[in-house]
């Protein structure tokens, strides 16, 4: 088995791999389960066929229930339900034509997304940090007086400790 080398591509397997559904076993023995499940009541109520209590839902369920006995497949039932209250019933958008936008788009987002943040983050871990040796904080010559580049850090402590003994001393006073 060839490992995958790119993180990018890694990531999308595993985004399409989410975004298939699990069929569940209910829905397999129950086809009329299988078909209200899909469809959302184009009622005022939003709720899934299946789910749905109220007096549109209960009649699109019935519909459901008397094609299955009459012998339609799936595919026939739902093509009636949207031939009469249109493509917003569907669950999801047929993954044909523009439709397609509606499925590629998040994944397409989300590695998009991943992607900026992986350069920014590699940019922001590639950065030097300023030098040891270097004042780094704004006033740091004014704190040590003033060092000059032949002093060592140990001089300019010697030079610290005095400035603050002085100041002390001149406080006693």
């Amino acid at each position: 088995m060839s490992a995958i080398r790119s993180p990018a591509a890694a990531v999308l397997i595993a985004l399409v791999c989410l975004a298939v559904p699990a069929e569940s076993p209910a829905k397999d023995r129950d086809p009329a389960l299988a078909i209200t499940s899909q469809i959302i009541c184009p009622c005022s109520c939003g709720e899934v066929l299946s789910g749905c209590t109220c007096d549109t839902g209960k009649s699109m369920q019935g519909f459901v229930e008397r094609s299955l006995k009459a012998g339609k497949t799936k595919d026939e039932i739902v093509g009636a339900l949207v031939s009469q209250y249109g493509e917003v019933i569907r669950g999801a958008p047929k993954p044909q034509g523009f439709n397609l936008i509606v499925w590629i788009a998040p994944f397409a987002a989300t590695l998009a997304g991943l992607t900026i943040a992986f350069v920014i983050l590699r940019r922001w871990a590639r950065r030097s940090p300023a030098p040891a040796g270097r004042a780094g904080a704004p006033g740091a010559q004014e704190v040590f007086g003033g060092s000059s580049p032949g002093r060592t850090a140990e001089e300019d402590l010697e030079a610290l400790r005095e400035r603050a003994e002085a100041e002390l001393r001149r406080l006693r006073r």
